[in-house]
């Protein structure tokens, strides 16, 4: 039953957050729209930032579960992994945005707030030592030339957010899985093993 009054304060917080971002959504506001007791809701999180947190925690460990998945295909290549992760990435992007408030949002909110900062921070370590793994396949099976793999990591990682905050600026003159598609790709260009 805890898990079920967890995850209605979730999906809860997650419309409202909808509809009505993240700043005008109160603690308040959750808790009369989740039919549950304020007490209740406090008793799963602490705070609106802690649900915000937990919300986009679901998101994350989703997208950490579809990296590891597609690393574990041992029939692609590392090229076609990349390009794998961000077609399968983008589009859960899209569909989550538009259920959700913007990313420039969360973004403002992470940096002023420690909490929701370092649950950032911790899912951009795991996501570059997974993408690092790629990378590091790429350079051992010969198919990209020798490259800092930590460091390659966190370029794709940079462009993957770059793309999603200019998104988030202009959503109407951005397609962010094609343009993501297109970054990997110029990306993938410069990594290539030449002779």
């Amino acid at each position: 039953m805890p898990e079920d009054a967890k995850q209605k304060i979730l999906a809860t917080a997650l419309r409202l957050f909808a509809e009505n971002g993240f700043v005008k959504t109160s603690i308040n506001d959750i808790v009369r729209a989740s039919g549950l007791s304020k007490g209740g809701v406090y008793w799963h999180y602490a705070s609106k930032d802690e649900i915000v947190a937990a919300v986009f925690d679901q998101f994350f460990d989703a997208q950490i579960t579809v990296i590891k998945a597609i690393l574990a295909d041992e029939n692609l290549r590392a090229a076609e992994k990349l390009m794998r992760l961000i077609e399968v990435s983008g589009s859960d992007l899209e569909e989550m945005v538009s259920q959700f408030p913007s990313s420039l949002e969360f973004y403002a909110l992470a940096a002023r707030d420690k909490l929701l900062r370092d649950h950032l921070i911790q899912y951009f370590d795991l996501y570059q030592g997974y993408i690092a793994q790629l990378v590091d396949q790429g350079i051992a099976d010969g198919e990209w030339r020798q490259v800092d793999p930590q460091s390659t990591a966190l370029t794709i990682i940079t462009l993957f957010e770059g793309a999603l905050l200019v998104w988030g600026v202009m959503p109407s003159r951005f397609h962010l899985s094609e343009q993501l598609e297109k970054s990997i790709a110029l990306l993938i260009e410069g990594l290539k093993h030449r002779e």
